[in-house]
């Protein structure tokens, strides 16, 4: 039992920290440089839709959640009062409600934006001619959402990257 919390707790600090990595990344980096590239833009976030990127983050994020909320099942007890009221368990717990969160702004506006800038890309870039306004107009707004979801989801896994170191020594 001892090795697989220990294997548990390996795995979810690693995906843990490819998860967050990965959105801050996009959020200091990556979004504002696709923005500022323009149409172009669409063509970077076509490339990182075939390679799966969306896709990767949410599935990490999926099985961070699930080892993390495994692992503060374990250390509580099976969610003890007694624990889950105490200021380790109240920090874990939060930490645990914005990775969820995190978690849920990827599912509903990050990756169905980048989807859908990849396949405007695509169509763009097939028909051979420059982009219309109507596509320009839908690049800048789905640009718009990327935005706002990368900050969102950066924003809430800093806090549960916070909550989850500060929690187990409280």
């Amino acid at each position: 039992m001892i090795l697989l919390h220990l294997v548990l707790r390996v795995v979810h600090v690693l995906l843990a920290a490819f998860w967050a990595g990965s959105v801050f990344l996009m959020a200091i980096f990556l979004v504002p440089a696709v923005e500022e590239a323009g149409p172009a833009g669409g063509t970077v976030m076509q490339a990182l839709s075939r390679r799966r990127m969306p896709r990767i983050l949410i599935w990490t994020g999926v099985l961070t959640i699930l080892t993390g909320l495994y692992l503060l099942w374990e250390l509580s007890h099976h969610f003890t009062g007694t624990f889950m009221g105490s200021p380790a368990g109240i920090l874990l717990s939060v930490g645990a409600l914005f990775g969820i969160l995190a978690l849920f702004i990827g599912v509903h506006m990050s990756k169905p934006a980048v989807d859908k800038m990849g396949a405007l890309g695509a169509k763009v870039a097939a028909s051979g001619a420059p982009p219309t306004p109507e596509d320009l107009a839908e690049m800048e707004r789905l640009r718009g959402r990327l935005k706002l979801a990368t900050r969102l989801m950066a924003a809430t896994l800093a806090i549960a990257v916070v909550c989850m170191a500060l929690g187990p020594h409280i």
